[in-house]
């Protein structure tokens, strides 16, 4: 029930999850746990760990071994078969509480059927091959379409998560991750503007109020291999509004990806809900047209990579 992670610092960091919300750190916060001793002394014990005697030369950095390179991996048939049965779930009777919880974040049917959006009732109720989305209990489920509207991958929210992961993606052996999907809609985008959103549900928040958007499939997805691939699908005459969330991380994402975009030839700005909201969509659900109306007066300031201080009254 342990998750590692490095943080857009470049930190690593852990969650238990089968604790309370304080079960999380670095290694400082591990060795002040499992050693229950303070932060100076966890600090002291990881120094002699490393070597780091005083008065001691410090030892040699070991040569680090070369990065491995990411191996694209075909998208498993699996996914799109899971993808379709979970489509269907959602217009049924079984999927009714998917529904109601993705029409109350404000999505109509029309852009959930575009997205192909579907409900995952839980493995107890629908049968699936190893390596897809656990299903521990019902989900939304959201499809990353490709440029052209197609599958590439899926990511399930679950609704009540309890001490688990909110989202869910197929194991690495089924697909490579695309760091990020389209959104579909069935109108003409009313700005110039494609929004970068931190998660599906965000981008799709977007797309309900008329804009071209790409979800993010998550903080860290990030990459410098996104830039590229965004600026050749929308071109290099298209703006870019890259809509952090609330926190940290948000902040991080942001920073990395306008300066990859502006080496990439793409003029990018940055943006945030009002600091009430945690992000677009909670932003979206209360002020179903408040983003429409901060474009519609804003001029965007490409000279910066954080957010902007926009009076949303």
């Amino acid at each position: 029930s342990v998750t590692i992670h490095t943080d857009h610092r470049g930190h690593e960091r852990w969650r238990c999850w089968s604790g309370d919300n304080n079960h999380r750190g670095d290694a400082i916060d591990l060795v002040a746990v499992t050693r229950h001793v303070a932060r100076p002394e966890a600090l002291d014990w990881l120094a002699q760990r490393a070597g780091m005697i005083p008065d001691h030369p410090l030892p040699s950095i070991p040569a680090r071994k070369p990065t491995a390179t990411r191996v694209e991996v075909p998208l498993d048939p699996a996914v799109v078969r899971y993808v379709g049965a979970c489509e269907k779930i959602l217009w049924g009777s079984t999927g009714r509480p998917v529904r109601d919880w993705l029409n109350g974040r404000g999505f109509s049917d029309e852009l959930l059927r575009a997205n192909r959006v579907g409900a995952d009732p839980g493995r107890l109720m629908m049968q699936r091959q190893r390596g897809l989305p656990y299903g521990g209990s019902i989900g939304a489920v959201f499809p990353a379409l490709d440029e052209r509207g197609e599958v590439a991958y899926v990511q399930t929210r679950y609704l009540n998560p309890g001490s688990g992961p909110k989202y869910d993606n197929p194991a690495a052996s089924l697909a490579t991750n695309p760091r990020f999907g389209w959104v579909q809609s069935d109108w003409t985008a009313i700005s110039k503007v494609l929004l970068v959103c931190e998660g599906m549900p965000d981008a799709l928040s977007a797309a309900q109020a008329g804009f071209d958007a790409i979800g993010l499939l998550g903080a860290q997805a990030a990459t410098k291999s996104i830039a590229p691939r965004i600026a050749d699908t929308i071109g290099r005459d298209t703006s870019v509004l890259c809509f952090a969330d609330n926190d940290h991380a948000g902040l991080g994402w942001v920073r990395t990806l306008i300066e990859d975009l502006d080496a990439e030839g793409v003029t990018a700005a940055a943006a945030s809900p009002p600091s009430t909201y945690n992000d677009l969509n909670d932003w979206f659900k209360a002020e179903p047209g408040g983003l429409q109306r901060m474009l519609n007066c804003v001029d965007l300031d490409y000279s910066t990579t954080s957010p902007m201080a926009i009076d949303y009254t």
